[in-house]
């Protein structure tokens, strides 16, 4: 009996040690949602763009997303209607505190970047979005925030 309860008490331990050490990172996906018409009209890309889910009440280049070192980001993009695609062509670092591993993630329709450093502390990660409309003529950009380790 004793030594059923040892192995139980070792077993339940062993288990509770690889669930604070062995957590899994997440998968992160942005998408960029915008309306086609309104940017080819003119309209400011933080005016005409918003990402899923992001805060009504928010301006988009005020909109933070909260993640942890070892997190991949997914940013992609879609129009409002379906008459195009939008098309993330770069993740440029601008300021605050780097989080990857270089000043710019490139793509073509996708960018994806894993996260290297967390921003406690110190200031967030300010990058500008890049992207085009169906990979074809003028770039639009919008610089939203990314925050690690809060």
């Amino acid at each position: 009996m004793m030594k059923i309860l040892k192995t139980l008490l070792l077993s339940s331990i062993f288990v509770l040690v690889m669930c604070n050490t062995g957590y899994a990172q997440d998968e992160i996906n942005l998408t960029l949602r915008c309306d086609i018409q309104a940017l080819q009209d003119g309209t400011a890309a933080y005016q005409a763009c918003r990402f899923v889910g992001q805060d009504p009440d928010t301006d988009t280049r005020d909109h933070t997303v909260y993640a942890n070192v070892g997190d991949t980001i997914f940013w992609s993009g879609e129009s409002t209607d379906g008459s195009g695609a939008i098309d993330i062509q770069k993740i440029k670092y601008e300021r605050g505190t780097n989080v990857f591993d270089r000043d710019e993630l490139d793509g073509t329709t996708t960018v994806t970047g894993i996260i290297k450093r967390n921003t406690s502390n110190k200031p967030d990660y300010k990058y500008t979005i890049s992207f085009k409309i169906d990979g074809t003529g003028k770039m639009y950009s919008i610089d939203p925030k990314l925050k690690v380790g809060d």
